[in-house]
């Protein structure tokens, strides 16, 4: 990314969050940081890494959260919706500061005007010999699909592989046909053939056929294929793994299926996590995002 277009998504997000900050839930946003190879100097910065701190205490907000978690959302969407919508090229995390082993810069805090925050972000200089900070978090199962994966999601699968909680398995998926009628019925029933989800579906179906796993057992992308008890969950783009916890944890799942980054073409790399049976803490698997 050339850093005037990261400077320019910082500047937008900012300014959403300023213009709109008695608007709940950005009301509860106590400070932002910036971090990262951006805050560095780096004139191709990968993102931007900015760090929300916010009031957890909020009422309101301890129900938002109970009511994400157990519907397996994730609570801070509402965050990141408000202040960059659809755009891509700003990473996240909330409340990370005080875990943080690394410099932050702050850029605004409640009770500041606009002029202040932009102020900071433009007297950010470039620095030449400035290059990317090394990745964070990084095994070899996360090597070439790292800049799909995000740091908090790294951090998680490697603290759980740690503690011996899960196993982490890097697999390319078969990119076949199927002859199974229930697999073919639902894929046809949820994608064209032309999407990239079709294609990570059919995969993962391929996958599990060819180690004898009735597709029936299999919870894929958010829903249940037929049975409503599923060992086998799959999902892509990490838009369930949030979920993964309570999957494995509280719904007998036997192993999950991350299809990282979906595509057309090309292989199809996914992350095959499997619970070790080790007890662990309750909220060891929780992926904030």
């Amino acid at each position: 990314m050339e850093r005037a277009r990261a400077a320019a998504l910082t500047e937008e997000a900012l300014t959403r969050l300023i213009e709109s900050q008695h608007q709940w839930p950005l009301n509860l946003i106590t400070d932002v940081y910036l971090y990262g190879s951006f805050a560095r100097g780096a004139p191709q910065p990968a993102d931007v890494d900015l760090d929300i701190e916010y009031d957890q205490t909020d009422e309101r907000w301890i129900s938002t959260v109970i009511r994400a978690l157990s519907n397996g959302r994730n609570p801070h969407t509402e965050f990141k919706k408000l202040l960059v919508g659809r755009k891509r090229g700003i990473e996240f995390v909330f409340n990370h500061r005080a875990e943080a082993d690394y410099d932050m810069t702050l850029l605004w805090q409640r009770g500041e005007d606009l002029d202040t925050a932009l102020n900071r972000i433009r007297g950010i200089k470039a620095d030449p010999t400035a290059g990317r900070a090394p990745r964070d978090a990084m095994l070899p199962q996360f090597e070439g699909i790292d800049r799909w994966l995000p740091r908090p999601f790294r951090e998680t699968l490697s603290r759980a592989i740690d503690a011996e909680a899960i196993t982490v398995e890097r697999v390319v998926l078969p990119d076949t046909d199927i002859d199974h009628p229930l697999a073919r019925d639902h894929l046809q029933r949820r994608w064209r053939p032309e999407s990239p989800l079709y294609r990570a579906g059919r995969a993962v179906f391929a996958h599990l056929l060819a180690r004898n796993v009735d597709p029936a057992q299999v919870h894929l992308h958010g829903r249940d294929v037929r049975d409503s008890e599923t060992p086998y969950f799959a999902g892509f783009s990490l838009r369930y793994l949030t979920s993964m916890q309570d999957c494995l944890t509280e719904h007998g799942g036997t192993e999950w299926i991350e299809v990282v980054h979906p595509t057309t073409r090309g292989p199809l790399d996914a992350l095959r996590i499997t619970p070790t049976g080790k007890p662990t803490p309750r909220d060891l698997l929780w992926i904030d995002s």
